[in-house]
């Protein structure tokens, strides 16, 4: 044991230097590790409030999409509804059935005039070879129905637009 105080007594000062070094890089890595703790954390915080944030828009957006088809659904029935009203009343040839469609202001629509067949229905016939005859008042009806569907096509893709951007 003499050997060893001998060695510690001659050297003490380069011992508690190699000690304080040691302490020092230990109390570092920990001090560092604490830090790279705290960041990962805020970091992880971080991203998870924006993919809270990114699926509340998510869900925002699909409501409001959702509310937009509704309220375009709701108005094509509406106008559906309008348009069925002004289609020509079968029981009289030649005049629309506005029977409710005197709120609207809209012009009935004439009898035939005489330069035409009273007694055709304007048979049109079907593209297909089909003995079947299309009429001009189908025609007319799907015709209606069709820009119907467009303008209302047309409104709903401006309204997603908006939402979008």
């Amino acid at each position: 044991m003499n050997w060893l105080n001998r060695f510690l007594l001659a050297n003490w000062s380069w011992l508690m230097d190699g000690m304080l070094l040691l302490m020092a890089l230990i109390i570092g890595v920990q001090i560092g590790e604490s830090h790279v703790h705290k960041e990962w954390n805020a970091e992880k915080s971080r991203t998870e409030q924006l993919a809270a944030k990114l699926e509340q828009h998510a869900a925002d957006v699909k409501l409001m999409q959702n509310q937009i088809n509704q309220e375009i659904s709701n108005d094509f029935s509406k106008k559906s509804k309008l348009l069925a009203e002004r289609l020509p009343d079968p029981r009289s040839f030649g005049l629309c059935n506005s029977a409710a469609s005197g709120i609207r202001n809209l012009p009935p629509v004439s009898e035939t005039t005489t330069g035409t067949f009273a007694a055709s229905p304007y048979a049109v016939p079907a593209s297909s070879g089909v003995a079947a005859a299309i009429s001009c008042e189908k025609i007319i009806q799907d015709a209606a129905q069709t820009t119907l569907m467009l303008d209302e096509l047309q409104r709903w893709q401006r309204q997603q637009e908006i939402i979008v951007n």
